[in-house]
């Protein structure tokens, strides 16, 4: 038996959009909850807000883990880092959330995605030795 509006509600928001367990508690087979979405357009978007709600926690955590969690002073200085910053999940992040902005995948169509010019790149190195510190700013060419 299809339950009311806000039943459903109640139990889709309790399990974050996941039908299988849904379908668990109304003791029903899955594809029963589909055929629910087909039928009613107001359970169907029930189910995406709840997924939607999904993705944005999905996104705090990604914005976590992009840049990383600092261990501070009482002061506020930055001490040393509990979990460092993910340089994957910023290129994600910018690649698939920054794509109106400019970021993201591009290939140049001339050359096939490979660049004919080598391109200087400067590199910055941090070491922990006074005596290193000459190769800090160190200009490489890259190939």
């Amino acid at each position: 038996m299809k339950p009311d509006i806000k039943t459903f509600e109640k139990a889709v928001i309790t399990y974050r959009g996941n039908l299988s367990k849904v379908a668990k508690a109304f003791d029903v087979r899955r594809n029963t909850v589909g055929n629910w979405l087909r039928e009613d357009e107001e359970f169907k978007v029930i189910v995406r807000d709840a997924r939607m709600r999904l993705f944005d926690d999905c996104l705090d955590s990604a914005n976590v883990i992009s840049q990383g969690i600092a261990k501070r002073d009482e002061d506020g200085r930055f001490v040393s880092w509990i979990e460092k910053p993910d340089g994957n999940m910023i290129r994600y992040l910018l690649s698939t959330l920054g794509k109106e902005e400019g970021f993201g995948e591009s290939l140049d169509v001339t050359t096939n995605g490979k660049d004919l010019v080598p391109q200087k790149v400067n590199i910055n190195v941090v070491y922990n030795k006074k005596e290193d510190l000459e190769l800090q700013n160190k200009e490489t060419e890259v190939l």
